[in-house]
């Protein structure tokens, strides 16, 4: 092949581009996480939250494609033959990827839903590149994106959720609103009631009631209610949030 049709990258090249996607990406995580803490934003903060959220998820695989491209520019006959292996060889876990952002970009917010996709229900755990995590009565499942993407799922709304609940709590105090919702969230680390296999996590703030949104597993459904008492006597109002 006459490698003078193509503009070839030097190492030092590729490692400055690589250093940029890095930085960058690392860039749109830290305003993700902002966007999150923060209540400035107003009433467009949940907005321009599902907005970077979804950027993210589009990002990583445009900085991928761009790096295999230039990996492949640095040597284009050795380089593309390895990659071509690589994808052969790899092409179920690509697929996966693939779908999954296709999924997470459509509903980013998944973990704590209950799902039912390929014969199983249940609460989703956790997500990841490849898949995710479905827990059931019977336990939990692991079930990758693909076969979800092509048999299609179901978020059943409305229903309840198992352990997982999602609260807007606020102080007690109006004239003293929450200010750090971190320190709120370690506080809820430590609950006796909480799951500790799941961190509770911050969703949203709201600026105008000085309140926070946090999703909490809970070890057991009757628990929730001795939750929600203890942080009442730590000086906060906490509200069940039907969404």
């Amino acid at each position: 092949m006459d490698t003078s049709l193509f503009t070839q990258f030097s190492w030092a090249g590729y490692l400055s581009l690589f250093i940029g996607l890095l930085v960058l990406y690392f860039v749109l995580q830290a305003a993700f996480r902002l966007a999150q803490r923060t209540s400035i934003l107003g009433r467009w903060q949940n907005s321009i939250v599902k907005r970077i959220q979804q950027s993210l998820l589009v990002y990583e695989p445009i900085a991928l494609f761009i790096l295999v491209g230039a990996f492949i520019l640095i040597n284009p006959v050795f380089h593309g033959i390895l990659v071509a292996f690589l994808l052969l060889t790899g092409f179920n876990h690509l697929r996966n990827y693939i779908s999954g952002r296709i999924i997470l970009f459509d509903s980013p917010n998944l973990v704590g839903k209950r799902m039912r996709t390929t014969g199983i229900e249940g609460v989703i755990a956790q997500t990841g590149r490849l898949g995710l995590q479905l827990e059931t009565s019977e336990g939990l499942h692991t079930i990758n994106y693909s076969p979800i993407n092509t048999n299609g799922y179901t978020l059943l709304s409305g229903e309840e959720i198992g352990g997982v609940f999602l609260l807007n709590i606020k102080s007690s105090n109006p004239e003293q609103p929450i200010k750090d919702p971190i320190h709120l969230l370690d506080q809820l680390a430590t609950a006796p009631y909480l799951d500790w296999n799941h961190k509770p996590e911050l969703l949203h703030t709201f600026s105008e009631e000085g309140a926070v949104q946090v999703r909490i597993w809970v070890q057991e459904e009757g628990h929730l209610y001795d939750l929600l008492e203890l942080i009442t006597e730590w000086g906060f109002s906490p509200k069940i949030s039907t969404k």
